[in-house]
């Protein structure tokens, strides 16, 4: 018997005297157990079905017909003491950044309590233990006590994942979970989450742009295209063989990790720090043959006195057309170090420097500190262009401002031509941010950045959060804007796919320190560190049908003196048996 029935469901939202359909008579059903994955590109009307499970529409929404029954109820006909008992109680969500649904001024373990008592549960402190314990979250007498802001990443989604569970829900609907988190906690967590359903015997909702988490956890796959599903078949059948033109389409824009992807801007060599060759007893030149840009040795970054050092001790170059890839989990310290990079903190110690033979500076230096010039070469692209963007402000006022700033001119014909440099247009220029989807935001980001026109470019997990055919357009964008441009580019990512396809060189952190850089195909083909060997074994690949086996997350090794020379750059640093 399906806990859940969606039959014919169809939604729409007003637009002044319009009304517009986002869903279009779409049906199925979930059973005990089973995980269906719900995939399509943005605005396809994914989030909008999901949410209806909890009886929730955004404002301004109505359903047209068609209904929503769970654990045997229609949900909309429920009165509002039925719906509240609803939402947590027989359906629960984990929300795609547990970061912000997170109450950041209360206490963990009191945020599991509330979650508790909300639906009438025993809500002891022994209870609450119990569901620290049931999501595999470290410590648990200690994590209770610390505040949101004191977990990674991970932790907050595993908390999150205890609210939702904390009533024994019937039903779970699972909107982007892993979105923000790197490949080993996102394996831990879609792990945690497989057991909890086999456990507790819920039907999954899953909803994800990530191709790869929807093959390794659904049982059934129903792909969404302009509020309609176009293709609904078990995972196995539609990886082997999709019907349907979109969802071809959607599978053929994924980037594959296990095959070379390659650019076509290659630099003629790639250097690596004197420092880091050195100690890794690789004979260097005096004179590289191709000068960097960027030069980084010994680097020290910390947030405060006495606390450990976010970036430690690391050393790297970045050419002239040339991308660098960092990855690692998170707090490893790669988005220290582009914020570092941004100017958005100072180093504490070690060499940070930019030279492109026309400008040069202290990178070390924060932003105030830095001279106009080199203000100007370094510029930043956000990860959240929702967050980056003054909603109040149009897309034209966006670009202008940096435009003024570093130029002393802010045309109209000028905003223009950055429009039309990242794809969109000059009419897009009277738009709001809330009038563009998420891919187009995240161009006008681009689009800022542009506007200084920079030599080196900071790419921090620009596209996190976007479906795979918006993001393999972002990439194709930072490639030919790097080719017409000449533009360098530090790009941080956890999508190990998406490195293989845009890197010439890749650096993997842990712990705040480089263990691993060389040649992108040389990392990606080994032999490896063994922490660069646990994120490659992590990674999820499209049509994978089991999750990797990460274990529980604890190193089996140890740091050991210098580094190992493997040829052509790619170095790793030496460790033994923990």
């Amino acid at each position: 018997m399906s806990i859940v029935q969606v039959d014919r469901l169809a939604i729409s939202y007003a637009a002044g005297k319009r009304s517009v359909p986002v869903v279009r008579g779409v049906s199925f059903a979930i059973e005990a157990g089973r995980t269906l994955g719900l995939v399509g590109e943005s605005g396809s009307g994914k989030s909008t079905v999901a949410r209806t499970l909890l009886a929730h529409l955004r404002t301004g929404s109505r359903i047209e017909h068609g209904t929503v029954h769970v654990d045997g109820e229609d949900v909309f006909a429920l009165s509002p003491a039925g719906r509240r008992a609803l939402r947590g109680g027989t359906a629960s969500v984990v929300a795609q950044n547990a970061g912000q649904a997170l109450t950041p001024s209360m206490r963990v373990g009191e945020q599991i309590r509330e979650a508790l008592r909300a639906h009438g549960e025993p809500d002891g402190p022994e209870r609450v233990l119990e569901l620290v314990r049931l999501v595999r979250l470290p410590s648990p007498e200690t994590i209770v006590l610390r505040y949101p802001h004191q977990l990674s990443g991970g932790q907050q989604q595993r908390v999150a994942i205890a609210m939702a569970v904390a009533a024994r829900p019937r039903v779970l609907v699972l909107d982007e979970p892993t979105t923000a988190l790197d490949v080993v906690t996102q394996a831990a967590v879609l792990d945690l989450v497989a057991d909890l359903g086999r456990e507790l015997g819920v039907a999954v909702l899953l909803v994800s742009h990530d191709l790869g988490v929807v093959s390794a956890m659904a049982d059934e796959i129903a792909v969404m295209r302009d509020g309609e599903v176009v293709e609904h078949a078990e995972t196995a059948a539609l990886f082997a063989a999709p019907q349907h033109e979109y969802t071809r389409a959607l599978l053929a824009a994924v980037p594959d990790g296990r095959r070379p992807g390659g650019t076509d801007h290659v630099p003629e060599t790639a250097t690596v720090s004197s420092a880091v060759a050195s100690r890794a007893g690789r004979t260097v030149g005096s004179e590289p043959l191709v000068r960097p840009v960027v030069t980084a040795e010994d680097l020290v970054i910390r947030y405060g006195r006495g606390l450990p050092a976010a970036v430690d001790g690391v050393s790297f170059t970045i050419a002239p057309r040339e991308t660098l890839a960092v990855v690692g989990e998170s707090g490893s310290g790669k988005s220290t170090l582009a914020t570092a990079l941004a100017g958005l903190v100072p180093a504490e110690s070690g060499t940070f420097s930019f030279d492109d033979g026309t400008v040069s500076g202290d990178l070390r230096e924060p932003i105030a500190g830095r001279s106009p010039d080199l203000r100007r070469a370094v510029q930043l692209v956000f990860q959240n262009a929702d967050t980056s963007l003054n909603p109040r402000r149009t897309v034209g006022a966006a670009i202008a401002r940096p435009l003024q700033l570093f130029t002393g001119s802010s045309s109209r014909e000028r905003v223009g031509e950055l429009l039309s440099q990242v794809g969109l247009g000059p009419e897009f220029a009277d738009r709001l941010p809330a009038q563009l989807s998420g891919g187009q935001r995240q161009r006008v980001g681009i689009a800022r950045a542009l506007a200084a026109e920079p030599r080196l470019v900071i790419a921090d997990e620009i596209t996190t959060a976007l479906d795979v055919q918006v993001q393999a357009g972002i990439l194709a964008l930072l490639a030919d804007l790097q080719r017409e441009r000449g533009l360098s580019c530090l790009f941080i990512s956890h999508d190990l796919a998406v490195v293989r396809g845009v890197a010439d060189r890749v650096a993997v952190m842990t712990g705040g320190r480089i263990v691993e850089i060389g040649p992108t195909e040389a990392v990606f083909g080994g032999p490896n560190h063994p922490y660069t060997a646990t994120l490659l074994a992590a990674t999820l690949e499209p049509g994978s049908t089991e999750l990797p086996d990460v274990g529980d997350g604890v190193p089996r090794w140890r740091e050991a003196p210098g580094w190992t020379d493997r040829g052509d750059g790619h170095l790793t640093r030496n460790w033994e048996d923990a």
